[in-house]
């Protein structure tokens, strides 16, 4: 037989179930935003650690004038090399039944046997053979291809070629496709030949001994000794690069916004316990007497906290089984969805039971934390003063009573819904610090978007002055190369750019990540980044160069002032830096052209920006056809083009997605805030059942009782809603700056936008008509009779 005691709880949980509903609720929506990040994050963790190392991917690339089979031997041979392949990465354009794009072509003799950086074939043929294209699963959508369908390839000023697509795979080391704005193919190296070009690979992509697979800098070793076997052999090393060993290409960034919307998750799930409080309140109000009567019969203070408690366990495990469920099913479709971010699949792979755990310990502790103090300090009551008990009382209005009595021309139902709202006033705190936060995040979070944008739109129309670049096949000179693209109708200004590969070398024959250095003119009209520190280039620098921001997160050496050596096509040369500059995600670094020109002995150039005099993204197309064919018209092959507006978009869905995410889940606090709101109104209008019966009696009707009790809510969150706007503040900054670590810097918002705030303002006064309509209700249900005896 049942413990009386514990009867006793379950008694207590049916009589107040209204606020037990309310408290599950939102103990229930905490676990759940809070228990769905989690479970996301351990199955991307699961996912980006052992499918992305299961695919073996490569420690280090370098790039090389061609590869042979004396080259590839003497790689294997290098000490420390563990494995060794060769392939080439030739970008096109494409056209498609549903979109003109760029494309990437992988090409390689291994594709299909070796065993670094799997490719994993999910339809069709594969290996591609000869005069065929294999998509690559993260472009089939965005391109509208499937197999059997057919797509026109054209590399530089080659040949259009209408290639049959005759397979699909994955590559899961390749930034999503339909994210890029761009098309991943694989092909045969035979079928370059089919596109004008030699079928020569220019890729060496190395694994290193298991030891060393997860030391950036052994590996970073081992590739020096890979570029000194190259050189050896008479093989141009034209750059290296060793990513961060065992980490996706997009790892960081979502561990930074999982671990961003796991703290919104964290807030809402601890502003959930202030409806914990509210509960132990409202049964410890109404039970005075009854705990008297238990200490009078034996009953120790202890055993009474214990039994308070164990309704507050009760409360957390009934939300951890509803939330659970919840946040599993929600972790799933997030991680799916973030895994195809990764361009990963999440088929195969379970949630695993440590996050399970995990949440039902909250869920359980969460709610006893919680309660403790409340029902301690309301079990120690004496008998006597229990005894003496009368039930619910009017409380301390704070004086607000005194000065709305002498207020005029305002209805009474809003005098007393203004003096209500002032009654309890440590609960009325929590409560408007609950919605307050709840709308400083929201405000926050859509600030966010909107610094994105000006971010996003200052970097490509203020910093960055041209919408297009075209790439030549081949050298020309500079000078001729911006007169010949001026003359095009439509061009507004061009300029002609140089550049080469350059690299930091280190200690012990160990090189840097290689990076693009690019000469442009040093009165510049198309590149205006400020300098964040230094200067800006000048005339008649001599190796002088200016770093970015991306690139000084790599090599922390590059500080203004500081004299470097550069690796440049294998010779060593000396330069200064003048200056860093903020250049969104670049990893890169600029030079006079004269001073690329003098390097290389060699005043030609094979790049030229262009701004547009007109608008438009189909007007920007035309024009980029048009300085296309006339320059092949007067001899200088086109290689490729690209509409900046096309990397504009790419970029800046990236990073409104984030922003997006962090909206969805403050919009969790807020639902925990209102779910504090209608907690605190419905236990006011228990509170206030006799005064609700003396209106009564007088002849109050209900509108007026009702809107009574929603004036009060409104009250509460057009206050809430005040003090949000300040409260953003903080948390724009803090906002900002984790989203500019990981992403692109963005400005803090310290004055909230217009459009943030009003919308915060709509919202509070929904969640008010929401939060209020129950207790409302319920307070004009309450018969006179049953009020007026109510202890």
């Amino acid at each position: 037989m049942a413990s009386p005691r514990w009867i006793r709880v379950a008694r207590d949980l049916w009589l107040h179930k209204s606020r037990t509903l309310l408290v599950v609720v939102a103990i229930a929506v905490g676990i759940a935003g809070a228990g769905a990040v989690l479970d996301t994050w351990a199955l991307l963790r699961r996912i980006t650690r052992e499918d992305y190392l299961a695919t073996n991917p490569p420690a280090a690339t370098i790039q090389v004038d061609a590869v042979d089979v004396r080259a590839l031997a003497a790689v294997r041979a290098t000490p420390g090399v563990r494995q060794a392949d060769a392939r080439r990465l030739v970008p096109g354009a494409v056209t498609t039944r549903a979109i003109s794009a760029t494309v990437m072509l992988f090409a390689g003799d291994e594709l299909a046997t070796s065993d670094l950086g799997r490719v994993a074939r999910e339809e069709g043929a594969w290996p591609p053979p000869p005069g065929t294209l294999v998509a690559e699963r993260s472009s089939v959508e965005y391109a509208g291809i499937a197999v059997g369908d057919s797509v026109t390839v054209r590399v530089g000023n080659g040949p259009e070629v209408r290639l049959p697509v005759v397979g699909i795979a994955r590559d899961a080391g390749l930034a999503p496709g339909w994210m890029e704005h761009t098309v991943y193919g694989f092909v045969a190296p035979a079928t370059l030949r089919q596109l004008g070009l030699e079928p020569a690979l220019d890729q060496m992509r190395i694994a290193v001994a298991a030891g060393d697979a997860m030391d950036r800098e052994a590996i970073r070793r081992v590739a020096a000794a890979v570029r000194a076997s190259l050189v050896a052999v008479g093989r141009e090393v034209r750059g290296v690069d060793v990513p961060v060993p065992g980490e996706h290409v997009h790892a960081a960034q979502m561990d930074s916004l999982l671990l961003t919307q796991g703290a919104f998750g964290v807030l809402a799930l601890a502003l959930s316990a202030f409806l914990v409080v509210n509960l132990m309140v409202a049964m410890l109000a109404g039970q005075v007497r009854e705990v008297g009567i238990m200490k009078s019969l034996g009953a120790r203070t202890g055993q009474l906290v214990a039994m308070y408690l164990v309704t507050a366990l009760a409360l957390g495990l009934l939300a951890a089984g509803i939330a659970i469920p919840l946040a599993a099913f929600a972790g799933r479709a997030y991680a799916a969805f973030a895994a195809s971010l990764l361009n990963f699949s999440i088929d195969g792979h379970a949630i695993p039971p440590w996050s399970y755990s995990v949440q039902l310990g909250v869920a359980a502790v969460l709610p006893v934390a919680a309660a403790l103090v409340p029902v301690a300090r309301g079990c120690r009551i004496s008998v006597a003063d229990a005894l003496r008990d009368v039930g619910f009382t009017a409380s301390h209005d704070g004086g607000a009573g005194h000065i709305l009595a002498g207020t005029r021309g305002v209805a009474r139902p809003v005098l007393l819904a203004v003096r209500n709202a002032f009654r309890r006033r440590q609960r009325m705190a929590l409560t408007l610090a609950t919605l307050a936060m709840g709308g400083a995040v929201f405000i926050a979070s859509l600030g966010l978007r909107s610094a994105i944008r000006g971010s996003v739109a200052n970097l490509f129309d203020n910093l960055r002055r041209f919408d297009m670049s075209v790439r030549f096949a081949s050298p020309h000179p500079a000078d001729s190369l911006e007169a010949a693209v001026r003359a095009v109708p439509g061009v507004a200004d061009a300029e002609a750019w140089n550049g080469v590969r350059a690299a930091v070398p280190h200690a012990a024959g160990v090189v840097g990540n290689s990076f693009a250095l690019t000469g442009v003119p040093a009165a510049t009209r198309l590149l205006a980044y400020p300098p964040t520190a230094g200067r800006w280039l000048r005339a008649g620098d001599h190796r002088a160069v200016v770093v970015t921001r991306r690139l000084v997160q790599d090599e922390p050496g590059l500080v203004p002032g500081a004299e470097i050596p550069l690796l440049i096509a294998g010779r060593e040369s000396r330069w200064t830096v003048v200056g860093v500059v903020d250049a969104g995600p670049d990893i890169a670094a600029y030079a006079t052209r004269e001073a690329i020109a003098a390097l290389r002995a060699d005043a030609s150039a094979r790049v030229v920006v262009v701004r547009s005099a007109i608008r438009g993204a189909a007007a920007e197309f035309e024009l980029l056809q048009r300085v296309r064919d006339t320059m092949d018209n007067r001899g200088a092959a086109v290689d490729s083009g690209l509409l900046v507006q096309a990397a504009r978009a790419a970029f800046e869905d990236h990073l409104l997605m984030v922003a997006g995410f962090l909206v969805l889940m403050s919009q969790l606090t807020i639902v925990v805030g209102g779910l504090g709101l209608a907690s605190t109104m419905s236990l006011g209008v228990l509170e206030r059942t006799r005064e609700i019966g003396v209106l009564r009696a007088v002849g109050a009707p209900h509108r007026v009782i009702a809107l009574m009790v929603q004036g009060e809510g409104l009250l509460v969150t057009v206050m809430s809603w005040a003090l949000a706007i300040p409260l953003s503040v903080p948390m724009s900054v803090a906002v900002a700056r984790a989203f500019g670590r990981v992403m692109l810097p963005v400005p803090p918002q310290y004055v909230p936008e217009p459009f943030a705030v009003g919308a915060w303002l709509v919202l509070a006064v929904v969640v008010s008509a929401l939060a209020c309509a129950w207790p409302a209700r319920r307070a004009t249900r309450v018969s006179t009779r049953v009020a007026l005896s109510y202890e």
